[in-house]
């Protein structure tokens, strides 16, 4: 096997972050070991590259279930001795959890076996919840033992549920190559939500490549809706139709884990489904059109706040500029709508480009789409301040800037800046934003729609 320089790397990260718990002073907390921890496989994982999905949906609340199928490691990223660090699990750990709640969370871990020595040190320190799994079972070991150590996994999960740490746990058992997963779930999980009043959300998290070298592939997770156990109508551990319904979860793993591994970054699905989504339109005329990234696909009320015009959501998430321009013959079909409203050069953000740059291709963009339809107003939204885009305020502030000054001096453009409307001073106003700092929650939309209003 032709080892690549970015495997080394991330392989050299991984061992320090072995190192950075193990060899950790004595006198340190778990907690203290779990944020050593957390400090290093962040940086490890900055060498890779990685792809989430759907933190719109995680939860306010962090006293949550996290359920994950859990993915093998590719066998080149062994640290000493055989041991190796659960990379799908340390990365829902460090990357997400700890960084939209402050928080790592409380992860299970199987019991050692007695010739682990690495894997015993390592965890012993981090203190998470240990049971015993079917597959790494020591020889000898007594079934009322193995029965009494994970009968203690219940309350004391629940304990930390209670305090208000986030549980990181698959019910699997077992770890899995990308292709196979997940494996069967089991109910205990699942039990667990159902023993709680009020019952925890359970948040399901989609893992994919995490079995590949970070050189050939992208490590991909993919949240989904949270539910409770109550909304598939169980409350109780005992019901019958609990395993049905387990089934009918993992089944719907086995789809989603499909899906995440045949995307395509083209974003094909996405625009086959705007294309339907216009097909399906019972009227084109007096349309007004709404295009862009996440910020304009979540705008579910869209219709609802305004009842009075003609409108199609044409929004899809992860869309750059150059993503509509790509498909501009696609997305762009129609006779001449009354307007288009746009919210670009957000995601654009993330490629590095100068202020200038996003500016010029928002501005190319605008262009291409007056051409085709001249008799159409075109209302450009201002890129939101976020919480997660912090460090590139400045930039922000500089587009929308150049934006509202090109507007002032065209006859089909205007600018429509919400930008104020969502700060306090310098600071981000949290309380319009998602839990990930990121997307606007319904009060953020409250906000754009009502600086929108008098344009439409």
């Amino acid at each position: 096997m032709e080892v690549k320089e970015k495997d080394r790397k991330f392989l050299s990260a991984l061992k320090s972050v072995y190192r950075s718990v193990s060899k950790a002073p004595e006198t340190i907390s778990p907690l203290e070991a779990r944020s050593l921890c957390t400090d290093h496989v962040r940086q490890a994982f900055a060498i890779t590259n990685v792809q989430i999905k759907g933190s719109e949906y995680l939860p306010y609340e962090k006293n949550v279930i996290f359920i994950y199928n859990h993915l093998n490691n590719h066998p080149y990223y062994t640290e000493d001795e055989g041991f190796q660090i659960t990379l799908d699990s340390h990365f829902i750990s460090s990357v997400i959890l700890d960084k939209y709640y402050k928080d790592s969370g409380v992860r299970v871990v199987r019991h050692s076996l007695p010739d682990e020595d690495n894997h015993r040190t390592y965890y012993e320190r981090l203190k998470y919840l240990r049971v015993y799994a079917k597959n790494f079972l020591p020889e000898g070991l007594d079934k009322k033992e193995i029965k009494s150590v994970n009968k203690e996994f219940y309350p004391q999960a629940i304990n930390h549920l209670r305090q208000g740490s986030g549980l990181v746990f698959s019910p699997e058992g077992n770890s899995y190559k990308t292709g196979d997963s997940p494996g069967i779930f089991r109910y205990g999980i699942f039990k667990l939500a159902c023993c709680m009043d009020p019952q925890p959300l359970i948040v399901p998290l989609v893992m994919a490549n995490f079995d590949k070298l970070a050189s050939e592939d992208t490590f991909k997770c993919e949240i989904k809706p949270p539910f409770r156990m109550s909304d598939l109508g169980i409350t109780d551990k005992k019901d019958p139709s609990l395993p049905g319904v387990v089934a009918k979860i993992n089944q719907q793993y086995k789809e989603w884990v499909s899906d995440l591994l045949e995307e395509e970054q083209g974003f094909e699905s996405e625009i086959l489904a705007l294309e339907e989504r216009t097909k399906t339109k019972e009227t084109l005329d007096d349309m007004v059109v709404f295009y862009g990234s996440s910020t304009i696909r979540l705008w579910n009320s869209l219709e609802e706040d305004f009842p009075h015009i003609n409108s199609l959501n044409l929004g899809f998430g992860g869309a750059f500029i150059s993503s509509l321009s790509q498909h501009f013959d696609r997305l762009f079909t129609f006779k001449a709508p009354k307007v288009i409203v746009l919210y670009l050069g957000g995601n654009d953000l993330t490629l590095g480009w100068t202020a200038a740059k996003i500016v010029e291709n928002i501005n190319s963009l605008i262009e291409k789409i007056h051409h085709k339809y001249p008799p159409t107003t075109l209302l450009n939204l201002s890129i939101k301040p976020s919480l997660e885009r912090a460090m590139q305020m400045e930039k922000i502030i500089q587009i929308n800037t150049a934006m509202a000054a090109l507007s002032k001096n065209s006859t089909f453009l205007k600018q429509v800046d919400f930008f104020d409307a969502l700060m306090d001073g310098e600071a981000v106003k949290r309380q319009f934003l998602l839990q990930d700092g990121l997307h606007l929650n319904t009060d953020g939309y409250e906000v754009l729609k009502n600086h929108l209003k008098p344009y439409l």
